[in-house]
């Protein structure tokens, strides 16, 4: 929607004029004298809303209908408005983001790819945050200290890199990348990619804020045109408004437990309504935080007062007034249609709890006793867990907090190992001002680093063995097997902050704060008060310490060294291209059964470490994936040899035999993170081809830009034909915009037979595999 662009090389982009960017120009501040700085860290990058207009009147011209939100962000960020095949689910748009945002762990492979294009510097304002490897183990100064020591190669390499390339540079200790987006960078009616599933979370500040993998912000980092499939839109409706217990994580609980993890994929979720003017702003970015959990491309409410009043706090009330100049674009058409509408009544809205094991199993609190007896969850609460980049607003802890005092002045204290994650320093530095951070200490919980922790399974646990079934309950977003602490007996469930701190006070699943009573310390019954909170802090927000690195004026005597010996990071080398030919007799490396998500396929926690070394990482690849063969996860048989051994070691075997595989998959393959390792693993250990029910979005395009083929079947049944020791022919010879792809299944006994495997690609995503990724096409073109 907004042309913003730095303005070093502003003569050259004119004169080369709409053949080097389609119709679209660098905004600069002789454009329009409406321009606005987007933020107050870097000088040269202005939010242009008249540009907005322009691009906004042609497609309204084309198109001829009222226009959702969402597609005024998309269509308004547009290569070429005018030249453009617009049509919802069908049509792949080309275009210019605002921004680009990287959390350390993926910013290493993207910053290594972007090294490999030989560009001096990123031509789109870009930031990496570190967030991702700080691991949660005795609280948050010693963790942080631990971490800056453990991790200094890569953090070096990330500071070094980003001086190099000018990139903005946010030290570990500063918070989670989309806390610190909110508070500095997001703004109404722009388009942001970001290398996590979550970025979405801008939505909450009317910014249409997208999670990719890191090739994608490679393309968007070297100034070529983003390639997203256009996402049809679901309206979700809100009415009445929240009071007592409810909160706005209960809204998306709730739509959870509607749309499930797969029923926004190829859709944005845009909130509207009466409703959406009664959440605060980092609410409304709860919402659409957590809607990576149904699959949404990604999630976007309207621009009101709620965000102006965020705008202005966050020091940025410019833009908030720029915004409203522009108010009636930055919200839905009247009479816009929606490919599906949800509608939820606040008034009526109860608290819900999601969980186990998925965030779609939605159960509202007056059931959920009810369900921990009926399924045999443990009943004990061990753990109880606020903050993340979902809940760690101000609102969020000073409403947690009032909980905890009210709890505290009866002479309770947690029953639970009760844990704090602050979002961001500002929040940290704030709470601790205005003496939340003190009363979760008096109430027994532990102040974890600003960063991402027990939430991407950074958490060294030592409460539980592996293997003990437990129960924890957090503010978090996600809650897949394992995900948290390793151990897939943890039952995880998800709620609000508020939920949370009162289910420790009582530690037990079955509490029911609207309804059940506890006993003070004098064995005196007594009712939760219903909590209280501010939106935004009286004072004004304490922006604590200093945590950012500017890129330095002169870069040109910067470098940035990689060892050859590291272990952390290792320099790439290109994929080779495909050879032309059908590929046959494949054996399968595994056929997963169920789940597998991007933590199935690449798992984090302590793997995170080799996020920048393509070789050590592809260790951990589908090593959570269970085998249909035995029900056993990292367990398959070596055709070669005839022996069981783990995945990687099954694919590395295969790799230095010269034997090509492929693996088959269940619905909604490659759900969860945006981690592009879970597709750069299979093909740097010569896989071919991912065959599945169905793709999760981003998994789908990362195995494209990779090179790979993401392929499903044309009939669902077909999985189940396909045997874990057959072996397979992909005709890849056929792969044309639009057709099916013949795949030739050669059982172990029987005789062969054909199956049609339907594919997404478009031309230029077929050059991709042909020269065998997205980065080795970039390469081809620029020595052209």
């Amino acid at each position: 929607m907004l042309a913003s662009r730095q303005l070093r090389g502003i003569a050259q982009s004119r004169a080369l004029g709409s053949a080097s960017l389609g119709v679209r120009r660098m905004a600069t501040v002789g454009d329009s004298p409406l321009d606005r700085k987007q933020n107050i860290w870097e000088e040269n990058n202005f939010i242009n809303y008249k540009k907005m207009s322009e691009n906004l009147a042609v497609v309204r011209q084309r198109l001829n209908r009222p226009l959702a939100y969402a597609e005024k962000i998309l269509y308004s960020h547009l290569d070429d408005p005018h030249g453009q095949d617009i049509e919802r689910g069908v049509s792949y748009l080309r275009l210019r983001p605002d921004r680009v945002a990287c959390q350390d762990a993926t910013a290493q492979m993207a910053i290594l790819q972007f090294m490999s294009a030989g560009m001096p510097s990123v031509a789109n304002p870009t930031t990496v945050h570190c967030d991702h490897l700080i691991e949660a183990q005795i609280g948050g100064a010693k963790d942080l200290e631990r971490a800056i020591s453990i991790n200094k190669e890569v953090y070096d390499f990330l500071a070094s890199a980003c001086a190099k390339y000018n990139i903005g540079f946010w030290k570990p200790g500063s918070g989670i990348i989309h806390q610190i987006l909110l508070e500095n960078y997001a703004f109404p009616g722009g388009l942001l990619i970001g290398t996590d599933s979550h970025t979405p979370n801008a939505g909450g500040l009317g910014m249409c804020a997208i999670g990719v993998g890191g090739a994608d912000a490679v393309d968007v980092m070297a100034n070529l045109p983003w390639e997203l499939k256009a996402p049809k839109v679901i309206g979700v409706k809100l009415t009445g408004k929240m009071s007592g217990w409810t909160t706005p994580k209960d809204i998306i609980l709730k739509v959870a437990g509607i749309t499930t993890v797969k029923g926004g994929t190829g859709a944005i979720m845009e909130y509207h309504g009466p409703g959406t003017e009664t959440i605060s702003c980092t609410g409304m970015a709860t919402i659409c935080n957590m809607g990576a959990e149904i699959g949404a491309t990604t999630s976007v409410f309207p621009f009101n007062d709620r965000m102006y009043d965020y705008l202005s706090a966050t020091k940025r009330k410019d833009i908030g007034d720029f915004a409203r100049t522009y108010a009636k674009e930055l919200r839905e058409d009247q009479g816009v249609e929606y490919d599906q509408l949800i509608e939820i009544n606040l008034s009526e809205l109860e608290p819900h709890i999601n969980g186990p094991f998925t965030p779609d199993l939605a159960t509202p609190i007056s059931k959920f006793s009810a369900a921990v007896k009926a399924n045999n969850w443990p009943e004990e609460l061990k753990v109880g867990l606020i903050g993340s980049c979902t809940n760690s607003s101000y609102e969020d802890m000073s409403r947690a907090a009032a909980i905890a005092r009210d709890a505290l002045d009866h002479g309770l204290k947690s029953k639970a190992v009760f844990t704090v994650t602050p979002g961001s320093e500002q929040v940290r530095a704030t709470i601790e001002r205005d003496g939340q951070l003190q009363t979760f200490e008096e109430y027994g919980g532990v102040v974890l680093a600003n960063a991402c922790g027990p939430c991407i399974g950074q958490w060294d646990r030592r409460d539980v063995k592996k293997g003990e079934a437990n129960s924890i309950i957090s503010s978090y977003n996600r809650n897949f097997t394992g995900r948290n602490d390793g151990n897939p007996a943890t039952h995880s469930f998800v709620a609000s902050p508020d939920l949370v701190v009162a289910m420790t006070v009582a530690g037990s699943l079955h509490f029911n704060p609207l309804t059940d009573k506890l006993k003070d310390k004098d064995g005196n019954e007594f009712m939760l008060a219903e909590p209280t909170g501010h939106a935004l802090p009286a004072l004004g927000y304490d922006p604590g310490q200093d945590t950012y690195q500017a890129p330095p004026a002169d870069r040109a005597t910067v470098s940035v060294a990689v060892s050859p010996s590291s272990d952390r990071l290792q320099v790439l080398s290109p994929f080779a291209p495909w050879d032309g030919k059908d590929a046959t007799d494949l054996p399968i490396l595994i056929k997963c059964k169920g789940k597998t998500t991007t933590d199935h396929i690449s798992m984090a926690g302590p793997w995170l470490k080799y996020r920048g070394h393509l070789d050590n990482i592809s260790n951990n690849m589908l090593i959570g994936a269970i085998n249909e063969a035995n029900g056993e996860a990292n367990k398959v048989k070596n055709f070669t040899t005839g022996e069981f051994d783990a995945v990687p070691a099954v694919a590395r075997d295969y790799k230095k035999k010269g034997i090509k595989w492929v693996v088959i998959g269940d619905w909604n393959y490659g759900e969860g993170s945006s981690r592009e390792h879970a597709a750069l693993e299979p093909r740097h250990l010569g896989g071919l081809a991912i065959i599945t029910r169905s793709f999760a979005r981003i998994h789908e395009t990362n195995l494209k830009k990779q090179g790979m083929l993401p392929l499903t079947f044309s009939d669902p049944a077909d999985y189940d034909k396909i045997k874990p020791d057959d072996k397979v022919d992909i005709l890849c010879t056929e792969l044309e915009v639009g057709k099916p792809v013949t795949m030739v299944v050669h059982p172990k006994d029987g005789k062969p037979f054909e199956i049609k495997l339907s594919q997404t690609f478009n031309a230029s995503q077929i050059e991709w595999f042909k020269n065998g990724s997205a980065l080795n096409t970039m390469a081809k073109k620029n020595a052209a």
